[in-house]
């Protein structure tokens, strides 16, 4: 953990600006799944914030899997994290296995000393940092 003065850092990875175009989320959130997801992530977000986490989204785009490699691996070396928070929409859909896995890879040789976690929806993002740090949540 960083020090109290600075903020634990975790990267969570979703689907967030393309839930719409995954028949999944737009199943469960609606037409308008990426509005909807990025409002429930923004008050997760804001949870985390008080209890001295701070949460950095990537969004994750099945339909090209390659650039959010990219992407991903790119903030995974941006700064030191905590956590990585891998989402349900991406883990919990048999079409986004492969991607899946590419993004634990990712960090488990780019960030190993992070602790992987899973939040069960964008609204879940806090619930699954209290559950995994329970003693650093103020």
């Amino acid at each position: 953990m960083t020090t109290a003065a600075e903020p634990n850092y975790i990267l969570s990875a979703g689907l967030g600006r393309f839930a719409s175009q995954d028949a999944n989320a737009a199943k469960h959130f609606g037409p308008q799944a990426s509005e909807k997801t990025r409002e429930l992530l923004a008050i997760s977000i804001a949870q985390a914030r008080d209890a001295g986490f701070e949460v950095i989204g990537e969004d994750v785009n099945p339909g090209d899997p390659d650039d959010t490699i990219k992407r991903f691996s790119a903030q995974l070396e941006s700064r030191q994290w905590v956590a990585v928070n891998v989402g349900y929409g991406i883990r919990g859909n048999k079409d986004h296995t492969v991607l899946f896995e590419r993004i634990l890879e990712a960090c488990r040789t780019t960030r190993p000393e992070a602790k992987i976690i899973f939040s069960n929806g964008p609204d879940e993002v806090f619930t699954a940092i209290k559950r995994n740090f329970p003693e650093s949540c103020r």
